[in-house]
């Protein structure tokens, strides 16, 4: 009988050491099919919500020039110009508004730019004694024509010639005013007018420029003002002088803007008093006020 084969420890321990690797292995792998997959990451957090946004409140609108909250403008005519105290002008009346024009802006514009302005008034009523004089005697007789008795006729050119006077005196216009009657008054000590008609022909409608100006900026600024009174009055309007303004001038509390006090000088030649307004041209007085809601439980304008 053949002895039994020989077989070595070493390979009888090693069988079922493999045997265990084999087993983890496939238990193993068996565990991975088993897994739960990984999950997705999660979103990301909901953006913070902006902040509502506050409508600041602006300031309410403020007149050109300085000029007062409330002015009732003059209508435009048929031909788009303003309907003033210088519209439709006889020749007569033509140069005398002229000759009015340049007196208001002798005596109102007194910075030292402006000196050619007095020069020049003061030349063309020396050069021109006979002819003007010959306008305002025409012109006396055209009121007289009118009126029944003379001093009916005189108080009616008087009252004619202040509106001229305070026309070309509004502080509003003063800047653009009195740059119109220095380039005026230029082009006469360089060439001496010695026909006042023409000379008046041909630069009324310059010394009018500023005040069409005004008037439109003006216009503006109601639409402006209006359109913030509507939105934003009710709750703010009681810190704006503009609106307080306005208020009172609806309710009949307002003053006229021009019947504060001024100074004047005397016409020598006419004898009504110029008005004398003196302005800072480019400084204005006007308030500006942040616009600030009453305390809860205030009424709107208390």
């Amino acid at each position: 009988m053949s002895p039994a084969p020989h077989t070595s420890p070493s390979a009888v321990t090693r069988a079922p050491f493999r045997l265990a690797i084999t087993t983890l292995a496939a238990g193993t792998a068996l565990l991975g099919a088993c897994a739960t997959p990984a999950l997705p990451p999660p979103p990301p957090p909901p953006a913070a919500r902006p902040p509502a946004v506050v409508e600041a409140v602006p300031y309410r609108p403020l007149p050109p020039g300085g000029a007062h909250y409330v002015i009732n403008l003059p209508a435009r005519g048929p031909d788009g110009r303003r309907i003033t105290v210088n519209s439709n002008l006889s020749n007569d009346q033509l140069v005398w508004n002229l000759r009015s024009a340049w007196n208001v802006a002798a005596l109102n514009c007194l910075a030292p730019e402006y000196d050619p302005i007095l020069q020049g008034y003061r030349a063309f009523l020396t050069k021109n004694v006979k002819g003007l004089k010959a306008v305002n005697d025409r012109l006396e007789t055209s009121y007289a024509s009118r009126f029944r008795t003379r001093r009916d006729a005189i108080v009616a050119r008087d009252g004619y010639t202040t509106q001229v006077y305070n026309f070309f005196a509004e502080p509003a216009a003063r800047a653009g005013f009195c740059r119109a009657a220095l380039d005026m008054s230029n082009r006469a000590l360089a060439a001496p007018p010695s026909d006042p008609l023409a000379f008046a022909q041909a630069n009324f409608d310059g010394l009018m420029m500023p005040f069409e100006a005004f008037f439109n900026e003006y216009e503006a600024y109601q639409r402006a003002s209006g359109e913030w009174d509507a939105k934003w009055g009710a709750m703010y309007g009681a810190s704006q002088p503009g609106w307080v303004a306005v208020q009172q001038h609806r309710a009949g509390l307002a003053a006229d803007p021009m019947s504060g006090a001024k100074q004047s000088v005397i016409d020598p030649v006419t004898g009504l008093p110029v008005p004398v307004i003196p302005v800072n041209e480019g400084v204005t007085s006007q308030p500006v006020v942040q616009p600030i809601a009453p305390a809860t439980g205030t009424a709107p304008g208390k």
